[in-house]
C-alpha cells in the first residue's frame, strides 16, 4: 500500500484540525445545510457542527470505537446533515469512515462491511433492512432524533493524528466489476478538497449546493471538504428538480455541482423559466460526458452563471482536471486543461507508456497528494492501478494542439468492430444531437463475425404531439453524422438508464441484459 504525505506548506494536516480551525475563526458562519433523518431541514454553524461531532464521537467511544476501527454508515442525502456529523465524529476518534450507498442490496452491503472489517454500522431508519446480513454490530437511528442513540459526553480529537493516517474507505460503484475499497488518508482527502476549492475559487461567502451522494468521494471530499477548506457552506441537495430550484434561491447558492442528467431534467422542466437563479456564479457538471447541445441549452437558460466541466475519479481523491468557464462554449466537449490543485500532475500515454503529443490519444494518468493509498486488501488490483507511480484512470483522452483534453471513452469501453475502433462516447454524442434523445449509452456486444457490434440504449423526450422516432430513424440520423462502421445496428428505447449513486451509467448492467436477452450478435455487418 502507498502513502503520499501532504506537501509541507499545507497548513492543516488532518480533517479534525481543519474543522477546529474553522470553528475557532468563524464559529457562527453557516457550515452545512440539508435534511436530517427526521425529515426537517437543518442549518448548522461551524460551532454547531463541531459540537455535534464531539458528542457523537463521545457516544461512539463509549460503544467501544477506537483509533483505527472502521465504522460503516448507511445514509442517503435525506439524512445529509446527520451523515456529515457522523463523518467528522468518526475522524475525531482516529477511526475510519466506511460510507455505504443506501441503495445497495443487503448482500452487497454485507460484502462491503465484511471486506472492510467494520466494527459497527450506523443505519438510517429507512434503510435498516439493508443491514439485515451485516457481519457486525448494527445501530439503527430513530426518526424523531436520529443521532440521539449516538450522543455521549463530548470528546476532543484523538492526539497524534497525522496526514498519513487512514480516514475514509470509499467503495467504488462497481462500473468495472465488484466494488473495491479505495483507501484515503486525512492527507489525500484534504488534498482533493483544497484542489477543488481552488478550482472553484471558493471563499467564505460561497454556498455550494449539490445532489452528489453523501456516501461518495464527490459528496464528501469534492463538496463538503472543499467548502470546509474555504470556510464556505455546503448544501446537501437531492434529486428533485422543483425542490432543488427552490432551494437555490432559499440558500443563495453560488455554485451548483451535478451530473449532466440533472441539468437535462432542469431544462425539461417549465419551472426553470420562473426559477430565481441569479445568485449562481458557476454551474458545474461532471461524472459523465456533457453533450454539447446540453451545454448550449444550459447557457441560454442560465446566462448569468459560468459553465464548468470537472473530471475526477474516486481513486484520485477525487482529483483530476477541469475546464474553466471561459472555455465552456469555445471548447465544447473538452474535460479541461487545468489540474485540480497545483500539486496534481497529469500525463497522457500510449499503450507502451510513452507520452503522446498534440493530436494524440491515450490513457490519462494522474499523480499527486490526493491519490489513494490503494485498494484495501487487494495488492494485485492496487499494483495494476499504477504505472510507474502514476494512477491509471482507465479513461482514453485526446490531446489537442493547445493542450485541452477530450474524453474519448473508457479504455475497456472501446468497441472493436471488425477491426475498427469505435468510441462509444462519439456515438452517444451523435445520438444526443437528435432532438428527441434525452440520454444515450452505447456499448459493445458480441458478434459472431465482427467480434463486437455497436448497440445503443436511449431514453427519449416526451413530445407535445406524442410522436417519437423509431429505432430505424435514430440509426439513419447517426448515418448522417458518423462513418458507417460507427453507427449502431440496434437501438433499444428504455424509460431510464441504470446508474450508480454518482450518476454514472452502469454499462456492465446493459451488457449483461443484452447478453441474457440473446439479441447480441444478430445484427448485419
Amino acid at each position: 500500500m502507498r502513502s503520499i504525505p501532504l506537501p509541507p506548506e499545507f497548513a492543516w494536516r488532518t480533517v479534525p484540525s481543519l474543522l477546529a480551525a474553522r470553528t475557532a475563526r468563524t464559529p457562527y458562519a453557516r457550515a452545512v445545510v440539508g435534511r436530517s433523518g427526521n425529515g426537517s431541514y437543518r442549518a448548522l454553524t461551524y460551532q454547531e457542527l463541531d459540537e455535534a461531532a464531539g458528542r457523537v464521537a463521545g457516544g461512539l467511544a463509549t460503544a467501544g470505537v477506537r483509533r483505527g476501527d472502521r465504522v460503516g454508515w448507511i445514509l442517503d442525502n435525506g439524512s445529509g446533515v446527520d451523515a456529515l456529523i457522523i463523518y467528522h465524529a468518526v475522524l475525531r476518534l482516529g477511526a475510519v469512515n466506511v460510507p455505504v450507498n443506501a441503495r445497495l442490496a443487503p448482500p452487497e452491503v454485507a460484502h462491503i462491511l465484511r471486506h472492510s472489517g467494520a466494527r459497527m454500522v450506523l443505519v438510517g431508519p429507512d434503510h435498516k433492512d439493508r443491514a439485515r446480513d451485516a457481519p457486525c454490530d448494527v445501530v439503527v437511528l430513530n426518526t424523531t432524533d436520529p443521532l440521539g442513540p449516538l450522543r455521549g459526553a463530548p470528546v476532543p480529537a484523538v492526539a497524534g493524528l497525522a496526514d498519513t493516517d487512514p480516514a475514509n474507505l470509499l467503495y467504488t460503484s462497481g462500473t468495472t466489476g465488484r466494488p473495491k475499497g479505495v483507501l484515503h488518508t486525512h492527507g489525500s482527502s484534504l488534498a482533493a478538497a483544497i484542489g477543488w476549492s481552488d478550482a472553484f475559487r471558493l471563499t467564505p461567502n460561497d454556498v455550494l449546493q449539490s445532489p452528489f451522494p453523501v456516501t461518495s468521494g464527490a459528496g464528501l471530499h469534492f463538496n463538503a471538504l472543499s467548502c470546509l477548506s474555504a470556510g464556505a457552506c455546503v448544501v446537501v441537495d437531492d434529486y428533485d428538480t422543483a425542490a432543488s430550484l427552490a432551494l437555490i434561491a432559499e440558500v443563495g447558492a453560488t455554485v451548483y455541482v451535478a451530473v449532466p442528467s440533472i441539468y437535462a431534467f432542469w431544462l425539461d422542466s417549465p419551472l426553470i423559466a420562473e426559477a430565481s437563479l441569479e445568485t449562481l456564479r458557476i454551474l458545474d457538471y461532471g461524472g459523465a460526458s456533457m453533450p454539447a447541445s446540453l451545454i448550449q441549452q444550459l447557457r441560454a437558460a442560465v446566462p448569468s452563471a459560468g459553465l464548468m466541466h470537472t473530471y475526477g475519479l474516486t481513486e484520485a481523491g477525487p482529483g483530476g482536471c477541469y475546464l474553466p468557464e471561459e472555455y465552456a462554449l469555445a471548447r465544447l466537449g473538452s474535460i479541461g486543461n487545468r489540474w485540480a490543485g497545483r500539486f496534481t500532475q497529469v500525463r497522457v500515454v500510449d499503450e507502451h507508456g510513452a507520452d503522446v503529443g498534440p493530436g494524440g490519444t491515450g490513457e490519462l494518468l494522474l499523480r499527486g497528494p490526493s491519490i489513494m493509498v490503494g485498494y484495501y486488501g487487494d495488492q494485485e488490483a492496487t499494483a495494476a492501478a499504477f504505472l510507474d507511480g502514476w494512477l491509471r484512470s482507465g479513461d482514453v483522452v485526446r490531446v489537442d494542439d493547445e493542450g485541452f483534453l477530450y474524453h474519448v471513452d473508457r479504455r475497456k469501453d472501446i468497441i472493436v468492430r471488425g477491426g475498427h475502433n469505435v468510441a462509444g462516447a462519439e456515438v452517444e454524442a451523435a445520438l444526443h444531437a437528435h432532438p428527441a434523445v434525452r440520454e444515450a449509452a452505447v456499448i459493445g456486444v458480441p458478434h459472431p463475425r465482427l467480434g463486437e457490434d455497436v448497440y445503443a440504449v436511449v431514453v427519449l423526450r416526451e413530445s407535445l404531439d406524442g410522436s417519437l422516432p423509431a429505432p430505424a430513424d435514430l440509426i439513419a440520423h447517426c448515418r448522417e453524422l458518423l462513418a458507417d462502421f460507427k453507427c449502431p445496428r440496434r437501438v433499444e428505447v428504455v424509460e431510464a438508464l441504470p446508474r450508480n449513486a454518482a450518476g454514472k451509467v452502469l454499462k456492465q448492467v446493459l451488457r449483461e441484459r443484452v447478453r441474457q436477452s440473446g439479441t447480441a450478435g444478430s445484427a448485419k455487418p
